[in-house]
């Protein structure tokens, strides 16, 4: 699996570096094999000079201090852009934030969508903003493979320009603190703290997982997926608002639904499909009437209703069943269509009944 590191990085470079550090340290190390670093305009001159020069940069004495296999062509720069493409200089007004959201957000979803791949995402650099932004979309999108992490180091350590990563001998680098003090760099304790997070990607649309949206329009689709249960049927229209979405159901599929729903409204027990290679014409008789009721009296398919007047089968039964869940699923994913299916319960002969609470069901125009 291929490990990806990800450093929000700014004005204080010497974070990625500490990272990489802390991680090859680690009693199961981290070694990266892709380095991306997210930065607006200011910062890539900084990390350009200070962690990439072939010469002199800081990230690459690391690489030989520690004997890494990172190659320059697995570390890349990630310049955050506005909406037009030009670069973010920094992240200073509303527009500013909303575009630095929506670089990192995109960046997050596309490497968690290869599931040959694992990410490491570090919070320590950067604006506390791109930060932020950073750990929801990690919280969004992560898998449990992925880690977040943010980096410490002592005080004394922490503003002082010139150190990047402790020493790995006595005597050999010293690094002058603000103070004017001089600090063996072979002292400082970098400590990597990793960050428990809860994971909601099980529970996302796969508009959400899959699509180019931006960071507001996540949050909205995110917070639809978690919202109290809500089933709205227009039959005019054959549609329904589910998880604040609206679905355009095929008749057979739309009246199945119904059919549980009115059920489930009027308190009825839950329902036992029709037995192995036995018609219900009982069963037939509910569903042809609701059916009917969608597609009036001059629509509908004549197999459709020529079948279920002899009663109804069990492979009409889950078969119409399962092509209404794939529907909700597509729509709202695995988490997000759980409380508007049609469930079986019972060791013994199963009986079946609408998840959705009767009182968050209703029949309105939409």
């Amino acid at each position: 699996m291929k490990k990806i590191l990800v450093c929000m990085t700014g004005m204080s470079p010497q974070v990625v570096t500490e990272t990489i550090y802390a991680l090859a340290r680690r009693p199961v190390p981290f070694f990266p094999d892709e380095i991306r670093l997210v930065t607006t305009l200011e910062g890539w001159d900084l990390a350009c000079k200070n962690l990439l020069d072939a010469e002199r940069g800081h990230l690459w004495r690391l690489v030989r201090d520690l004997s890494l296999s990172l190659k320059p062509e697995s570390v890349s720069l990630v310049r955050l852009c506005r909406r037009s493409g030009d670069p973010l200089a920094d992240i200073r007004t509303v527009e500013d934030n909303e575009d630095a959201a929506d670089g990192i957000m995109t960046l997050v979803r596309e490497i968690t969508a290869d599931p040959n791949k694992e990410l490491h995402l570090s919070l320590a650099g950067g604006r506390k903003t791109m930060g932020f932004y950073a750990g929801y979309a990690f919280s969004l999108f992560s898998r449990p493979q992925d880690r977040l992490s943010h980096i410490m180091v002592p005080p004394s350590f922490e503003f002082a320009p010139d150190f990047y990563y402790p020493a790995l001998r006595r005597g050999e680098t010293f690094i002058r603190t603000q103070s004017g003090e001089l600090l063996d760099a072979a002292t400082a304790e970098v400590t990597l703290s990793e960050i428990p997070i809860v994971r909601l990607r099980h529970a996302l649309p796969p508009s959400l997982l899959h699509g180019e949206i931006g960071f507001s329009e996540s949050v909205r689709i995110a917070q639809q997926a978690f919202r109290f249960p809500e089933l709205v049927i227009d039959l005019g229209s054959r549609k329904i608002r589910v998880g604040g979405r609206t679905i355009t159901l095929p008749p057979t599929q739309l009246a199945f639904l119904v059919w549980f729903a009115r059920r489930k409204i009027a308190g009825a027990e839950a329902l036992r499909p029709p037995k192995c290679d036995l018609r219900n014409p009982v069963l037939g008789q509910e569903y042809l009437a609701v059916y009917q009721e969608i597609v009036g009296p001059m629509g509908g398919a004549d197999r459709t209703i020529a079948g279920l007047r002899k009663g109804m089968e069990l492979a009409f039964f889950e078969q119409t069943q399962s092509k209404l869940h794939k529907r909700l699923i597509a729509a709202l994913g695995e988490e997000g269509a759980r409380p508007y299916r049609i469930t079986g319960s019972g060791s013994q002969g199963k009986t079946y009944a609408l998840s959705t609470p009767a009182e968050t069901i209703s029949f309105a125009p939409l």
